[in-house]
């Protein structure tokens, strides 16, 4: 099969569709170290908490796969959506460290659920001889928008506050919900 971007399925393109609106919501990490600094969090706690972050994300990697593996990709990954959403609320509006460190816990669950769910599902509706070039679509969809939905986050925290940023996220964040359940099969097609 010639590897060709008109071999890839309507489904597919769909998919990519709906992570590209949520992607532009999907700010740098950096941006979460910024507003933890800014709340007055120490540096040293600050890097903790987000190594932290990063083995919460690193854990649920596993149990997320699993359940994408025995229920729906869509649902498990639309559940990290939901967990995004509510973390970017939790940044935006709080200012108690104790909800700051509960959210950096909320938002390695959204990663462990995104970075292995997102990938798969990519994979799932692309035909068995373009998975690589399916998954590196997706990444390029994801990375492309991230830099987008940050460079437009530096604008936000310049000139209208820290809590614009997570706003924009949020408001991106409910839209890609809105946009993966209206847009991405839940049924995935026959492997080729």
């Amino acid at each position: 099969v010639a590897v060709s971007l008109k071999n890839l399925p309507r489904p597919y393109w769909l998919y990519l569709l709906a992570t590209a609106v949520f992607g532009l919501g999907n700010v740098s990490n950096s941006f979460l170290i910024l507003q933890s600094r800014s709340l007055g969090i120490s540096l040293q706690l600050t890097i903790i908490v987000y190594a932290f972050f990063n083995l919460i994300a690193s854990i649920t990697s596993y149990p997320s796969g699993f359940l994408s593996d025995k229920y729906s990709r869509k649902s498990v990954l639309l559940a990290g959506l939901v967990i995004f959403v509510l973390t970017y609320l939790g940044f935006a509006f709080s200012h108690n460290l104790l909800l700051v460190g509960i959210a950096f816990v909320l938002y390695g669950i959204f990663q462990g659920i995104f970075r292995t769910v997102g990938k798969t599902l990519a994979s799932d509706y692309v035909p068995a001889t373009m998975r690589a070039s399916g998954v590196g679509w997706y990444l390029t969809v994801v990375g492309l928008t991230s830099l987008i939905s940050s460079l437009v986050a530096g604008q936000l925290w310049d000139n209208l506050g820290h809590p614009a940023v997570f706003i924009w996220g949020t408001a991106w964040g409910v839209l890609g919900i809105i946009a993966f359940i209206i847009l991405v099969p839940r049924h995935l097609p026959a492997k080729a």
